[in-house]
């Protein structure tokens, strides 16, 4: 199992610190991921808000590549909507692979949020169809090394990438996965699904083998181990583990309803939203702290051997897969979230090392 850190450079929610103090700490923090032995450093690209503070994805792994020898870079995910010049994100991978001498991961995704879509001025309706042709021709450029398109909302006359894509990016693409429908999509481009771990584990994995059926049909052989994204306190005191993950899970994920109003009525209408309408209508129905606690349930933490028995619940149900680890989020003390990263990383990771990414036989059988 390869297991990567997914840094969320989030503000302090509470915290007296500037956004350029949250930038130093959150980068001590990336600075650890290479020596501590995690095998990827990956960030996620937000606008706008201090739910999340890195907008421009590749030019902080660039920064990284510069700062690590071995880990691959991962981006978790661009937001493809959101660029209005598919070439020019096409062109900014190729040149980060290059300067990483081809450790560069493409992950990408639709996105939800309104105050992002609104502040560049693109309708959420248009989403699915942006999404669709930036992502042929991201994918297409990377894999020839020329760009060009004619479609409905993107113009792009041939030309090629320079400096140019020097080797495949096929085993190299990720797709952010939260609805069942996505699953298809993520199938159909051959694509590597991404998962957070939002709603119960029992029903992310019925997405799972709705993406792993459709990958076998539409890309003739098996699917790559799923990538899922979880959020962990690591403690020698369990108790003390349970206590930050409450209080820091809870904080963190009231930050997401708000940036992404998750529980609001504004999905309502958008058919190319209608799952997040559905969820959305839920959320309203149980109450902001009965979803936070579902949430923090789905994430992990407790002792290094607490942990390592969650891990393998979740893979019984998901099945192989890769994981990426937030350590850093909620205005949890940076100092606190170092230590558990440090203790993750010498007690958990050497573990996870060895753990197998191939089908368990009932698996394999299914």
């Amino acid at each position: 199992m390869d297991v990567g850190m997914l840094s969320v450079f989030q503000a302090g929610l509470g915290q007296d610190l500037t956004d350029l103090e949250i930038y130093k700490r959150n980068l001590r923090i990336c600075d650890l991921v290479e020596p501590l032995g995690f095998d990827s450093l990956w960030a996620a690209e937000h606008h706008f808000t201090d739910y999340t503070m890195c907008p421009s994805v590749p030019e902080f792994l660039a920064y990284m590549a510069g700062r690590t020898q071995r880990i691959k870079l991962g981006t978790a995910v661009l937001i493809l909507p959101w660029h209005k010049d598919p070439g020019r994100t096409a062109a900014e991978m190729a040149m980060l692979d290059n300067l990483s001498d081809g450790r560069a991961l493409m992950g990408f995704g639709r996105g939800i949020g309104r105050v992002e879509y609104d502040g560049f001025g693109i309708s959420m309706e248009e989403s699915r169809a942006r999404f669709d042709e930036a992502a042929q021709i991201i994918i297409q450029g990377l894999e020839t090394g020329v760009i060009e398109f004619d479609g409905q909302y993107f113009k792009q006359e041939r030309r090629e990438l320079r400096p140019r894509p020097f080797k495949s990016f096929r085993d190299r693409l990720y797709m952010a996965c939260q609805s069942p429908d996505s699953a298809d999509v993520v199938a159909d481009l051959g694509a590597t699904m991404m998962i957070f771990a939002i709603s119960p584990w029992e029903a992310r994995a019925k997405d799972v083998e709705r993406y792993r059926a459709g990958y076998r049909k539409a890309q003739g052989k098996e699917p790559p181990p799923i990538i899922a994204n979880i959020f962990c306190v690591c403690d020698d005191d369990a108790e003390r583990a349970g206590e930050m993950a409450h209080r820091y899970m809870h904080d963190y994920w009231i930050s997401a309803l708000d940036h992404y109003e998750m529980d609001g009525t504004h999905f309502g209408g958008k058919k190319v939203y209608d799952y997040y309408a559905r969820s959305a209508e839920i959320m309203r129905d149980r109450g902001r702290e009965s979803v936070t606690r579902l949430f923090t349930d789905n994430q992990v933490h407790g002792t290094p051997e607490q942990i390592l028995r969650r891990l393998e619940k979740i893979r019984e149900l998901a099945g192989p897969m890769h994981l990426n680890v937030s350590f850093s989020y909620g205005g949890m003390p940076f100092d606190y979230a170092e230590r558990s990263m440090r203790l993750f990383g010498r007690e958990v990771l050497p573990e996870l090392h060895q753990w197998s990414c191939e089908p368990s036989q009932a698996q394999a059988s299914a």
